[in-house]
This record gives structure tokens, C-alpha cells and sequence, in this order.
């Protein structure tokens, strides 16, 4: 993280405090405003020089770190395009105004836990869970469809905090826009992070994908493309995992949304039905292979409800290994407004690595109250989360 750049006052009310002095030339050592611009702000290798080596997001802040004088150019270390950070020289021009001294910079959250470790957990504990992060953008400013949350970086600052409190070595997610976009949720010096090659080069799509902790033995695998059976529909995500001897495949998904129940008609359900076909192809085909399977994501269905047919078709126990156990089913549920009240997050297990879930360790992750004005931009789902025991091989 880069504390300096996640000021919590607004903007504008940094500009009636400060004196009328702050808003001049910049000085070394403060923070800045970009302008709002389309094209993004254009940021060069050394004063005068002309060429663009990278674009800062409009509208977010920097920090100045040098200042030259014969032009007037300032250079500042602030988030790129991509959502990194980055250093460049820009003109005066694309700056707002003068946002805060770092003296008097706040402090990062203080409930903002910190980084976990990239390791594995030396018990052997496996954490895993799964996560829909309602259209999350990879761009500042950006939403992949007109009502989606447009993001800014202290958004993705605030996600990245809800991360490290649940500390997962392995989390599967959904609706996320491509690569980069997952880089901002996540530490990048903890976790790797792999998203489906759907579409995943184009801006503004929902794509399924794993961060994973870079101390384990994890391997990318070629996406489920089955599951995509219409247009529009998201490739699962396939994650290869070495612990403690075993080999456990990973399926991230996100089935078509609007059938969540019986009875099932309609063309949502019709889309779901040619889905959950497909994934019970290669539940059966990994049910009758060597490695236990662990299936995470949305499904968009209530699989815990008496008599659901999708769980039916899914848990029908051939091969012997396709008996399943979801994490979710008798536990309580608890996210924001509580608005829902049946899961359609699920960690689902075979029959082999089920022997190793503990089911004392289940948790939804909700949301603080304090950040309750927040809480469309952070997702209309939490996180479910659940650990393992792997036995040694």
C-alpha cells in the first residue's frame, strides 16, 4: 500500500481549509489532485522531454517528489492507468491543486490490518474462499456496465483491507474485469493471481480467476470453457494446488444468474440447466481421476434448499468420489443488509477433500457499520471462507 496516496477527506474539503498559499506552485513533499481527463494524465521520463512512458489516473492523488524550476514541470509518484504506481513528470497544467502536506497526511485506517505472509501456514491449514466482487473495473473512474460501481483508489484500498482481514491463501473470484483489476484488491507481493482468458484482453467484462499465496505450490490451469454453452456466459477459472503431498484441482465459477430455485423455466434457466450440465461433466470426470476437487464461486443458486434439482444433479454420488458436501449448507448467513437469506456462494467438496474441512472454521465475511456509506462499492456479495486440514501424503 502507499498511505500517503489514501487521503480519507474529501478533496474539496481540503481546499477550504488550507491556506490560500497551499494552492500555488507545488512543493516537494506534498500531495496533489489530478484533473479529471478522458485521455488520462500524460507523464514523461524527465522535464521537457516529450515522450509518454506512462498515464496517471485523472482524478486521483500523487505525491510530488521533485520539482524543476527553469520549467516548471513536477514530478510525482502516483496510480497509473493499470493501477499501479508509478513515476513520471507532468505539467502544471494537469494538476487540480495542492491536496495536503505529507506532515500532516493521515494516518491509514487503523482497523486496515496488515499485510499477511506469502507463505503457506506452516500447520499445513489450507484457507480458502470465494468472493464476488460485483464488477470490479480495473480502471479509476470505469464501471463495466452503466449501474455498476464506478471505483476510485481508496475503494480498492478499502477491498484490499477486507482481504487482509480474512488473510485467504487461496481465493476464487468473480466479476472481475481482467488481471489488472484483481492486482488492485490484493497485495501483489503475497498473492499471485490468475484471471480466465475470456474476453480478458478486452476492458469492461466479468471474468472468474484465483489470488493465491505465492509460497504455494499452484499451478494455472486452461480454463472450463464449457461452461460458457451461450453468448455471454463466463469461462470457470481451473487452479492446480501441491500441498502437503496432495494435488487438489480448484474450479473458480460464475453460472448464469436468474434461476436461483425451483422451479426452474425460463430462458435463465434454461441457460443454467446447459451450464450445470457441463459442470457436472467434469465433476464426474475429476470424481473418477486420482486428485480430490474443490468447485468455489457463485452459482447463482440456493443449492441448499430442500429438493433443489441443480444440488441433485450435481451430488448424485457416480463416480463415488462425486459425493459432495457444501461448506455452506445449515450455516448462517450474515452479509451487509442481510437483504438475502440463502446462500449462492458455495464451497463445494468432493467426497475426498470434504475429510478435510473443517467445518468449525466457516465464516461469511460482512461488512464493518463504519463503512456502511461504502458498501455498494465494495460488493453486493461477501466473501465465504472455510479451512482445511490436508492430510499429508
Amino acid at each position: 500500500m502507499y498511505p500517503v496516496l489514501r487521503t480519507t477527506l474529501t478533496l474539496a474539503a481540503l481546499a477550504v481549509a488550507l491556506p490560500s498559499s497551499a494552492l500555488a506552485q507545488p512543493v516537494v513533499g506534498e500531495t496533489v489532485e489530478l484533473k479529471v481527463r478522458a485521455a488520462a494524465i500524460p507523464a514523461h521520463p524527465k522535464p521537457r522531454d516529450n515522450r509518454v512512458h506512462l498515464r496517471f489516473q485523472g482524478g486521483t492523488a500523487a505525491n510530488v517528489t521533485n520539482v524543476d524550476t527553469d520549467s516548471g514541470w513536477i514530478e510525482l509518484v502516483g496510480v497509473t492507468t493499470r493501477g499501479t504506481a508509478g513515476t513520471g513528470w507532468v505539467t502544471p497544467r494537469y494538476i487540480k491543486r495542492a491536496v495536503l502536506s505529507v506532515d500532516h497526511a493521515p494516518e491509514p485506517d487503523a482497523w486496515c490490518p496488515p499485510k499477511g505472509s506469502p507463505e503457506a501456514h506452516p500447520s499445513g491449514r489450507l484457507r480458502i474462499a470465494t468472493w464476488n466482487l460485483k464488477a470490479l473495473h480495473a480502471e479509476n473512474g470505469r464501471s463495466i456496465f452503466p449501474d455498476s460501481p464506478k471505483r476510485q483508489t481508496e475503494d480498492y484500498d478499502r477491498i484490499r483491507c477486507y482481504v487482509r482481514m480474512f488473510d485467504p491463501d487461496i481465493l476464487a473470484v468473480q466479476e472481475v474485469d481482467r488481471l489488472e483489476a484483481l492486482e488492485r484488491i490484493v497485495d501483489t507481493d503475497v498473492y499471485n493471481v490468475h484471471v480466465s482468458r475470456r474476453n480478458s484482453e478486452v476492458p469492461g467484462q466479468q471474468n472468474t480467476g484465483f489470488a493465491y499465496k505465492k509460497g504455494l505450490r499452484a499451478t494455472p490451469k486452461p480454463d472450463l470453457t464449457t461452461l460458457r454453452t451461450s453468448r455471454g456466459l463466463r469461462y470457470g477459472t481451473r487452479l492446480d494446488v501441491l500441498h502437503n503431498g496432495q494435488t487438489i484441482k480448484l474450479l473458480s465459477i460464475h453460472l448464469k444468474s436468474g434461476c436461483f430455485s425451483n422451479p426452474r423455466s425460463g430462458s435463465a434457466c434454461a441457460k443454467l440447466d446447459s451450464q450445470v450440465a457441463k459442470l457436472e461433466e467434469w465433476i464426474d470426470e475429476a470424481a473418477a481421476k486420482e486428485s480430490p476437487f474443490i468447485v468455489l464461486g457463485d452459482f447463482n443458486r440456493t443449492l441448499n434448499e430442500p429438493g433443489d434439482r441443480v444440488w441433485a444433479e450435481l451430488d448424485d454420488g457416480v463416480p463415488k468420489h462425486a459425493d459432495l458436501t457444501s461448506a455452506t449448507k445449515d450455516m448462517p448467513i450474515s452479509c451487509a443488509k442481510n437483504r438475502y437469506t440463502q446462500f449462492v456462494d458455495h464451497l463445494v467438496f468432493d467426497r475426498r477433500s470434504a475429510t478435510w474441512f473443517d467445518r468449525t472454521s466457516f465464516r461469511q465475511v460482512t461488512f464493518r457499520q463504519a463503512d456502511r456509506g461504502q458498501w455498494p462499492k465494495i460488493s453486493d456479495h461477501c466473501a465465504v471462507m472455510a479451512e482445511l486440514w490436508v492430510t499429508e501424503r
